[in-house]
C-alpha cells in the first residue's frame, strides 16, 4: 500500500481563511508600546506608578489596565520628567564631547479601585541567573574596549594585578617560588652537550709528545 501525501496541509476544523469577513475572524491586537511598573514603597497600597510612552494620555492608561488586566482606575496623574544635561564621552574621555539632554520620561500615578501590595523581593537571584547576566555584560564591555583605537596605549591592568597577587603569595610563604623551567615541568638536570674530556686529554698528550719528538 502506497501512502499518498498532499501538497497542502490539512486544515483543522473550524479554520477560517484570511479572506473571510472580520466578523468571522478572531482578531488579536498586540500593543506596540512598553509600560513599566515602578516599585514605590512610599506610596499607599491604592496607588501605582508607571513609566509610559510620551504620547500616552490618561485615557490610554485607564483603558489599558481595564482591558488587559481587569484593574479598575479611579484617577490618574501624569507628569513628564526632564532628564539632566549630560556630556557625551568620545572614546571614554571627559571634556571632549557635546552636551545633550536625554529623552524625557513620562510618569503616571494611578489610583486603583482595589489595593495592590508589592510582593517581597527575593533574597536570592540564582534562579534568574543574575550573576551570569552581569558577568556576560562585563565580558562584552571588556571585548568592546579592547577593540578601540586607543586600547594599545592602556596599561595592562590585569597582568599587573595577577603579578601583584603572585608576589604577595610568595612573600607571605603561601606559595614557594620556582624557576620558570620548573613551573613548566621541564627537565634541565642533564649533562651539558660538550666534547668528552678524554679527547681533550688525548689531544694535549699528543701535542706534548710531538713537542718532545721535535
Amino acid at each position: 500500500m502506497v501512502r499518498k501525501f498532499s501538497k497542502f496541509p490539512i486544515k483543522p476544523a473550524g479554520w477560517v481563511g484570511p479572506s473571510a469577513p472580520l466578523e468571522q475572524r478572531k482578531q488579536i491586537f498586540l500593543p506596540n508600546f512598553t509600560i513599566a511598573l515602578i516599585r514605590t514603597p512610599f506610596l499607599p497600597p491604592r496607588y501605582a506608578s508607571f513609566y509610559v510612552p510620551l504620547n500616552f494620555n490618561k485615557l490610554d492608561i485607564r483603558d489599558y489596565l481595564q482591558r488587559a488586566y481587569g484593574v479598575g482606575v479611579l484617577a490618574v496623574r501624569s507628569f513628564v520628567e526632564q532628564q539632566k544635561v549630560t556630556q557625551m564621552k568620545p572614546n571614554g574621555r571627559y571634556g571632549y564631547g557635546k552636551f545633550r539632554r536625554p529623552k524625557s520620561k513620562k510618569r503616571m500615578t494611578v489610583e486603583l479601585k482595589e489595593p495592590f501590595v508589592w510582593p517581597e523581593a527575593p533574597e536570592s537571584m540564582d534562579k534568574w541567573e543574575k550573576d551570569q547576566f552581569f558577568k556576560a555584560a562585563k565580558y562584552q564591555k571588556e571585548m568592546q574596549d579592547a577593540q578601540r583605537e586607543d586600547a594599545i596605549t592602556w596599561a595592562p591592568t590585569k597582568e599587573r594585578e595577577s603579578f601583584a597577587e603572585e608576589a604577595e603569595k610568595i612573600l607571605s610563604g603561601e606559595k614557594q617560588w620556582r624557576p620558570t623551567w620548573q613551573a613548566l615541568g621541564l627537565n634541565l638536570d642533564r649533562a651539558v652537550l660538550t666534547k668528552p674530556a678524554t679527547s681533550v686529554k688525548s689531544g694535549q698528550e699528543g701535542g706534548s709528545v710531538g713537542g718532545k719528538s721535535e
